[in-house]
């Protein structure tokens, strides 16, 4: 059981307030976009620059297509298009812009303190780091396709949905096979799940 801390409830309202808005809606896919393309990144710096297994690209290039996907939904909403990735252009500020740099950089200080070999320190802050992101895709985006639905909206996220639940299932399969992989990953979630809540609190007073 991971200190993973759910999020629902506070996520349904923020996401029925989102979507009855094009401005904040629109500000909103750019913002996932940008988490995304910031998650992409992140798993393509992680390569090795030779041994590189295809579950690991094929990772990397959906999460650049969601990247893109959702900045092409921005049109279904919005006729001005938001062509970077600015402040002002994003919901939840600064916790935005640094919400994955900084869950990979205390990920990275924890494997430090527990000896990790040098050779699959990469590797594994990937696997750990991940998991967690895709742990809490696995909430949000159903949570977000449901108030889609509700408000009858034209934008759709539900093949990024089963895209994400499938990566989640690859994490799982690799954690398992890392010795105490899941009782590492249990202290990347709780260090998720802080910084999750401060992101919501920064994404509320946004929009309120």
């Amino acid at each position: 059981m991971t200190h993973f801390v759910s999020f629902a409830e506070p996520l349904k309202k923020v996401l029925t307030k989102i979507v009855s808005s094009d401005q904040l809606h629109a500000k909103w896919l750019n913002t996932l976009s940008y988490l995304e393309n910031c998650g992409a990144r992140k798993i393509a710096a992680c390569e090795h620059p030779t041994m590189v297994k295809e579950e690991m690209l094929k990772h990397a290039a959906e999460e650049f297509r969601h990247a893109h996907y959702l900045k092409r939904q921005i049109e279904r909403v919005s006729t001005s298009p938001m062509e970077n990735y600015i402040l002002s252009n994003l919901l939840g500020g600064r916790e935005t812009l640094h919400y994955l740099g900084t869950l990979d950089l205390k990920a990275s200080r924890y494997l430090k303190t527990i000896g990790l070999a040098k050779n699959t320190f990469k590797e594994t802050a990937y696997l750990l780091v991940t998991y967690a992101i895709e742990l809490r895709a696995e909430e949000l985006y159903p949570l977000y396709d449901e108030a889609l639905r509700k408000a009858r909206s034209k934008v759709a996220v539900k093949s990024i949905l089963l895209e994400e639940k499938e990566h989640l299932n690859e994490m799982k399969e690799g954690l398992s096979q890392l010795p105490s992989g899941f009782m590492h990953a249990d202290h990347i979630c709780a260090i998720e799940s802080s910084l999750c809540k401060q992101w919501l609190i920064s994404i509320t007073r946004t929009i309120t």
